[in-house]
């Protein structure tokens, strides 16, 4: 294995430090690169010539991406844990202990232990190219920073703006962070060498130091500087910090809770070397539970899916786009292929409908820069990249089309009809559909080989799953080009099969259908929601149905009726809701929920139609458990994803699993729908399915998937061959 580090001592005695993992896109942090990075930092210390030494990247757009994952995901214990996290604290030690000074030069992504070895350096400098990022991600992996990252960040920028960046997981851009005092400052990427080399002459002056560490002081809010000083002020910071931990996570993850009680614990009461050691052990705790390994294997997981397609992909090349239809999820489209550098013609009937999709990409704009990870001169020049337009002038030179129009079949293919005419022959033409069946909308095509199925998801700006459906007639090229550009999107492409409602509408219907059942039961409806909330889903199912719509919810819903039958039968109490004509859900202020200023409360309305459906269907109102009414919600997607296994509608659980996080927010801490299923015990999901089917009826009747791996004891994903030794918390 080569050495990832390359050494050079320039004419005045600088020691220039190279870290580049020849064979991977990013350079990251594993047991051979930091026992490389010992030896030599062993051998300078030694070198009493050397005036300062410089820590930089040989990539093009990355500093360090952070440890292994794959090292991380193959710990074993809590000793092994503990073993490597001290091993690298006493590496950053090393950086730490050098008497020269040391100066971490940082242009592309700097996450987790790239930021953590950067904080060992005296000094930071960062580069002013978007691409430079600094964050600590690690609580979205279910553990804490262990390389010294809970200490030395908020002794450097202070305890809440410190404790904000640990517990969140939060990027920050290069420029904030030379304003915030984390980085020390700005070098251009062309002249990285030559403005480092002048940062070093200026810190090795009198008083530049002094300067330097007052100008981080300044960095910090008077308010805060007060508050981290007083042991009232610091109960104040820890106390709310807990509360918004507690809002964003409703306590599902553990980490951000257990590194707040390290910085508690450590900051301000105990030195460096005891507060390492706390840090140390905190995360050897943390690194081999449950909660752990189900983030651990998603994120591993969605690396392999992003990188789907292959590098034939890349050779076609996609430039110019255009939209049809400028709606919310037509304006969402064109924002993203404009984000993503492409040229964009938005179209619609009428000026005063693009008017209204223009609008909806410059809020999508606009919250990017008030977020500060977009200039308002970047904003501008997105912006002039969406042209509308209300004909199809310079159609027959577009790369790809996509159609977002209303999901109405007739009108679906009068526009796909159309704009055949009006492109060229190898255009690709895509329709955003999330349940329409596709070959009976190819069916208007006389080039189907070209036409394609992509379902984004709503709102198009935060939601990073897209489904790529090919016909039975779409070319294996077509498929590769529409992924690469997904991926250009800054999307998660996953192609899937072609069936009503293709994977994730398919799954998540039964949930949300489930639960209009239970609703005409007689289940409250804030119940409802506040038990699968508790469960781990980012809203209750039918706060979802209000946020999606009512009337776009339903239509999905009868199309699904009619092609699943019984099993996914629409009850009456959601008939009656939407034949009142006016409970189209947030959009109009008026759904299961009302909306006002901000706030909602039960819709009393709502509950006579489902009094009326009861009496209408024979329903008695029923006293459900809590137990019943989550696993009837959960189980019956479980059911349904099994069938679409079966049916090879998705290339495998992994695969699965993927979309129904990225698509619907399915609880990331529980692995997935698959993976929770396997933890829990698809024996014991086959017996509730059944007792269930013989209380509601044939919905719940087992899939023969889940019948043969509970009859074989089995799991939907394969079995590791070795097992990790149990952690002392996890189970």
């Amino acid at each position: 294995m080569n050495n990832p580090w390359t050494l050079r001592i320039c004419d005045q005695w600088i020691a220039w430090l190279t870290f580049d993992q020849s064979d991977e896109k990013v350079n990251t942090l594993n047991e051979h690169s930091l026992a490389e990075l010992e030896i030599l930092l062993d051998q300078l210390t030694e070198d009493d010539r050397l005036k300062a030494m410089v820590i930089r990247s040989g990539k093009k757009d990355s500093f360090i991406a952070g440890a292994d994952i794959e090292e991380l995901a193959k710990i074993t214990d809590d000793e092994d844990a503990r073993a490597k996290s001290e091993a690298g604290q006493e590496i950053f030690a090393k950086i730490e202990a050098i008497p020269i000074p040391t100066v971490a030069v940082i242009h592309g992504a700097c996450m987790g232990g790239g930021l953590e070895l950067a904080l060992a350096c005296d000094y930071r400098l960062v580069t002013d190219h978007p691409k430079t990022i600094l964050a600590l991600p690690e609580v979205n992996l279910g553990i804490i920073p262990g390389w010294g990252g809970t200490q030395r960040l908020p002794r450097l920028i202070g305890l809440a703006p410190g404790l904000q960046m640990i517990l969140t997981g939060r990027q920050i851009a290069g420029k904030k962070a030379y304003r915030m005092g984390l980085a020390d400052g700005i070098v251009t990427e062309a002249f990285i060498e030559q403005q480092a080399g002048d940062f070093i002459n200026r810190i090795m002056s009198s008083g530049q130091c002094k300067k330097i560490r007052k100008r981080r002081l300044k960095a910090q809010p008077s308010m805060m500087r007060w508050l981290a000083w007083t042991l009232p002020g610091r109960i104040v910071i820890f106390h709310q910090s807990l509360k918004q931990v507690m809002k964003k996570t409703g306590g599902h993850y553990p980490a951000p809770i257990k590194a707040l009680e390290v910085v508690r614990r450590t900051y301000w009461k105990m030195s460096l070397a005891e507060g390492l050691a706390s840090e140390a052990m905190t995360f050897s705790r943390l690194a081999c539970t449950p909660i752990s390994r189900n983030l651990v294997r998603l994120f591993q997981a969605t690396q392999r899916v992003k990188k789907a397609g292959g590098e034939a992909a890349s050779k076609l090349e996609i430039n110019s786009t255009a939209v049809i239809g400028a709606g919310i999820m037509g304006g969402g489209i064109a924002w993203a292929l404009s984000k993503a550098g492409l040229s964009v013609r938005l179209k619609d009937v009428s000026w005063d409908a693009l008017a209204k999709g223009l609008a909806g990409a410059a809020g999508s704009f606009r919250f990017l820069v008030k977020r500060r990870k977009m200039s308002e001169g970047e904003m501008n020049l997105a912006m002039h990249r969406i042209a509308p337009t209300i004909d199809y002038a310079g159609f027959p030179r577009l790369d790809v089309v996509i159609e977002a129009v209303v999901e109405d079949m007739d009108l679906k293919k009068k526009v796909l009809r159309e704009l055949e005419e009006n492109v060229g022959d190898d255009t690709i033409i895509c329709t955003n559909t999330s349940s329409l069946p596709l070959d009976d909308l190819a069916s208007v095509l006389k080039r189907p080989k070209r036409f394609i199925g992509l379902h984004f998801f709503n709102p198009v700006d935060r939601m990073p799953l897209v489904e790529i459906i090919p016909c039975r007639k779409t070319s294996k090229e077509t498929v590769l080009a529409t992924v690469e550009l997904v991926k250009r999107m800054g999307k998660i492409p996953l192609v899937v099969g072609n069936c009503p409602g293709f994977l994730v509408n398919r799954i998540l219907l039964p949930y949300l259908i489930e639960s209009a059942w239970m609703f005409e039961e007689g289940i409250e409806i804030e119940r409802l929601d506040h038990l699968l909330e508790k469960f781990g889903m980012p809203m209750g199912p039918l706060a979802l149905v209000d946020e999606v719509g009512i009337d776009v919810g339903y239509k999905a819903a009868k199309v699904l009726e009619a092609a699943y039958g019984e099993r996914m039968h629409v009850p009456g109490a959601l008939d009656k809701v939407v034949e009142s004509g006016e409970l189209l859900g947030k959009k109009n202020g008026r759904g299961f929920y009302l909306y006002r200023n901000g706030h909602k409360k039960p819709n009393r309305q709502v509950t006579g139609f489902a009094e009326q459906a009861r009496k209408q269907d024979g329903i008695q109102v029923r006293e459900i458990p809590d137990g019943d009414i989550v696993d009837r919600a959960i189980l019956i997607m479980i059911n349904e994803a099994a069938r679409c296994l079966e049916e090879h509608i998705v290339d495998g659980p992994e695969a699965l699993d993927i979309a129904m996080v990225m698509g619907t927010g399915f609880a990331p801490f529980r692995g997935g729908l698959l993976r929770y299923a396997d933890d829990r015990g698809v024996r014991e999901i086959k017996h509730r399915l059944e007792e269930f089917e013989k209380k509601y009826g044939a919905r719940f009747k087992p899939a023969k998937l889940i019948e043969k791996v509970a009859g074989n004891g089995g799991c939907f994903y394969p079995k590791s061959p070795t097992k990790p030794r149990n952690s002392r918390n996890g189970k």
